[in-house]
């Protein structure tokens, strides 16, 4: 367990980031997620469905996107990303809606940033909390390639990032919020995602 004095300096490195990103309202980069903080404690409510989740790379996650042989949206997130946690009950409405048969959901988190003394299951447990909170029972990955190097693969500088596949696992679409293109607030599943999603069901 950290001590009090090394848990005073882990907030104090985050409300330093923090200040400096408060104007970055649709995306966070790397530096917020090397100075990130826990995210607020989820209360407790009725049982919450169980949701699974596996530790994989960016490679392995390819493989399991390249298997589904359905439509897969893959949603790259993180609890210390604000824009990521307002968008991410978008995915669970989707899922919801096609069900496992249709759309392959998932999800990949990005909490881990690979410090020296820091394991991709140290997050396990608040991360766990989050998906429980939100019913994402579909398939969740925490990322086991640290999140800088993540970002390099995925060629963005930012999340929240959705990856639209078609059935046969080729991309079609990467949505990311870097260029502006969706305006200051960023893109939905609503507007953007949903009806790409619905356009390649009827390919």
């Amino acid at each position: 367990m950290k001590s009090i004095n090394d848990a005073a300096k882990h907030l104090g490195r985050w409300m330093t980031a923090a200040v400096s990103a408060a104007a970055l309202l649709t995306g966070c980069g790397r530096e917020a997620a090397e100075n990130s903080a826990p995210a607020p404690a989820v209360e407790s409510a009725a049982p919450a469905a169980s949701v699974p989740i596996r530790l994989a790379s960016w490679e392995e996650t390819e493989e399991l996107v390249a298997d589904q042989g359905k439509v897969v949206v893959l949603d790259v997130w993180s609890t210390w990303c604000t824009p990521c946690i307002r968008e991410f009950p978008g995915l669970v409405t989707l899922h919801e809606k096609y069900g496992d048969e249709r759309v392959a959901c998932m999800s990949l988190n990005c909490n881990y940033v690979g410090a020296a003394d820091e394991s991709p299951e140290d997050a396990r447990e608040e991360i766990e909390a989050f998906l429980q909170q939100k019913g994402a029972t579909f398939e969740n990955i925490i990322s086991t390639t640290p999140a800088d190097e993540l970002f390099n693969l995925l060629g963005v500088a930012a999340v929240p990032v959705v990856r639209v596949y078609d059935r046969q696992g080729n991309l079609r679409k990467q949505f990311v919020n870097d260029e502006g293109e969706y305006g200051e607030e960023g893109f939905t599943y609503e507007q953007h995602i949903a009806p790409l999603v619905d356009e390649l069901l009827n390919e």
